[in-house]
């Protein structure tokens, strides 16, 4: 922004001198009105004596403090027709601009700026922050190609102040490119962790929720698990098995890890998914995690020990949580000779609800070496069992692996490693 009215030394074309510095400055919020501020070191400029003559009347009075501003707009369409060149061009600009301001008239300033900028005589940084007040102003305009292409300017300058990058991602969004915006936005992060840097979590948030009104599930599934590893919050968290579990819609054992993820995490404080929880495991099948999941729910206030679910619960768990370990002994030893991979995976599972991680590993990596084994949820499984060992590198690997219905749960569970780092 112009920092001082214009000054006139003199007259004709020695006597113009340099025009004052533009050197805007962002003063909050989208299409903020430019503010003053110090003004920047401008070169001389020469005018054609024709446009010299137009422009020194209209320049004198936009130079005052107070005068007939409206009449000094009158006369710009004279001035604007007199430009013969640059010089002229950038000093036609400038003035407009100038009365733009006195009159506070926004669109009169983007005139202004506009022609400065067409000129090609403003200072880079003076471009640079014209590029972005533009860019705002057609943001709020909602012309999202004409926004895009001021602020990709501004930023390609090296302005930094306000919000290109937010505003360009956005513009994309709004203009119903949502792949496009993701991949703008993807490539800021990827710049920022280059730079050693975080994500923001606003951007993170933002490129799940536009995914997920988007409809794109594995856009979804993806943002969440990015923001859940980049910012492990309880509430980050169930946000990401949320979008999980309502556009995936996962199958029963799928869902049995998410929730035993949520569990994990600390995330899992309503009645209905621990009811779910325990369903999925069946606590006559696995009464020592349903015992674990009981304590849980306590903790978190969704079932209280007057509850006629918990008592009945807690009955089966009592009765039956001291035998499991034999059970899965026996379903063990069988699955050392058996072709079919289920005992190995029955064992796996019993030794995984157990907390033996170290067996379940065991018998997870036997399973996948028999016939009829489902890859997919026996790797999910066996990364499950390295993340509570510790073995973070093996997790990531088995996790890598998981296909289909079950690689958004394995994705979180990932991302779950990438939180610990």
């Amino acid at each position: 922004m112009l920092r001082s009215p214009l000054t006139m030394r003199g007259k004709g074309r020695a006597g113009i001198g340099s025009a004052v510095a533009l050197a805007l400055a962002l003063a909050g919020g989208v299409a903020a009105a430019p503010v003053m501020a110090q003004a920047q070191e401008q070169p001389n400029y020469t005018p054609s004596r024709g446009f010299n003559r137009v422009y020194q009347p209209v320049a004198a009075i936009a130079n005052a403090e107070t005068g007939d501003f409206a009449a000094a707009r009158a006369q710009l369409a004279g001035v604007q027709a007199a430009v013969e060149n640059a010089d002229d061009r950038f000093l036609a600009g400038n003035v407009t601009y100038v009365l733009g301001l006195k009159l506070n008239d926004q669109p009169l300033q983007q005139q202004g700026m506009e022609l400065m900028l067409a000129s090609g005589k403003a200072t880079a940084a003076a471009a640079a922050e014209m590029n972005y007040f533009l860019g705002e102003w057609a943001y709020e305009a909602q012309n999202w190609a004409r926004a895009r292409q001021y602020l990709q300017a501004a930023r390609s300058a090296g302005y930094t102040d306000g919000n290109a990058d937010g505003l360009i991602a956005e513009s994309y969004f709004r203009e119903g490119q949502v792949a496009q915006g993701l991949s703008y936005l993807d490539g800021l992060i990827g710049q920022l962790v280059a730079a050693g840097q975080p994500a923001p979590e606003a951007w993170l948030r933002r490129g799940q929720a536009v995914a997920v009104q988007a409809g794109d599930a594995a856009e979804a599934a993806n943002w969440s698990a990015r923001l859940a590893a980049a910012y492990p919050t309880a509430e980050n968290w169930r946000r990401a098995m949320t979008v999980v579990e309502q556009m995936q819609t996962p199958d029963p054992g799928a869902y049995l890890d998410l929730l035993r993820l949520m569990t994990l995490t600390n995330a899992l404080n309503d009645r209905e998914r621990f009811a779910r929880y325990l369903d999925a495991i069946d606590p006559r099948i696995m009464a020592t995690e349903a015992g674990r999941v009981l304590a849980a729910a306590r903790t978190a206030g969704a079932l209280s020990e007057s509850d006629p679910d918990y008592a009945r619960i807690k009955a089966i768990v009592d009765e039956r949580a001291p035998g499991e370990p034999a059970d899965a002994a026996n379903y063990a030893a069988e699955a050392a000779s058996a072709a079919n991979a289920r005992p190995a995976v029955n064992a796996a599972d019993l030794y995984l609800a157990l907390e033996d991680f170290a067996k379940a590993e065991e018998m997870f990596q036997l399973a996948l070496t028999k016939s009829g084994v489902d890859r997919d949820a026996v790797l999910t499984r066996l990364g499950m069992a390295q993340v509570r060992q510790g073995k973070y590198a093996e997790a990531k690997a088995s996790f890598a692996q998981v296909s289909g219905t079950r690689a958004a749960v394995a994705r979180l569970w990932s991302a779950y490693v990438d939180s610990t780092a």
